[in-house]
């Protein structure tokens, strides 16, 4: 199989979108870029500037730190991808195309981070924003806490 056809479909959607953004925005489509949005929008989970780094440290093609921050600027002005502050020094990023909008609750002791949507809480906002003459273009919720497993550990 190659590794055009072992890619899911989401993901070939999500390649061709960086692509057709990279063309409009008359930036060069590098087989760097490629590999980063291959690399980000084939995996489900959020991540790191420096865990992209070092899950493409194996590659034969050399990608430095500077590459990797300028891509993860490109799609996310691209709209490919969300960049989120969890309270930590870095940022964790996460792509969107496909995915349901969701809020976090992030452990400030571990870092796990679990998604979650409450139809409640969307219409809190939604009530809010309007009663106070607001149209809403987007939000995001962030939770912060300690998780089962960190309460467990102080036991």
């Amino acid at each position: 199989m190659s590794e055009e056809e072992s890619l899911t479909e989401d993901t070939m959607k999500e390649m061709q979108a960086f692509e057709e953004y990279l063309k409009e925005k008359g930036l060069k489509i590098t087989n760097q870029r490629l590999l980063v949005a291959q690399k980000i929008f084939s995996s489900h989970n959020h991540f790191t500037a420096e865990g992209l780094l070092d899950e493409l440290k194996d590659n034969r093609d050399r990608i430095s730190k500077a590459t990797i921050y300028r891509i993860l600027s490109i799609m996310v002005e691209a709209g490919l991808l969300e960049e989120h502050d969890f309270g930590k020094d870095y940022k964790y990023y996460e792509h969107i195309i496909g995915h349901a909008h969701h809020d976090h609750i992030i452990c400030i002791q571990c870092g796990k981070i679990v998604e979650f949507v409450d139809d409640r809480i969307e219409e809190l906002q939604t009530n809010a924003a309007k009663q106070n003459g607001f149209v809403i273009t987007g939000h995001s919720l962030n939770i912060f806490g300690i998780c089962e497993a960190c309460q467990n550990k102080k036991k």
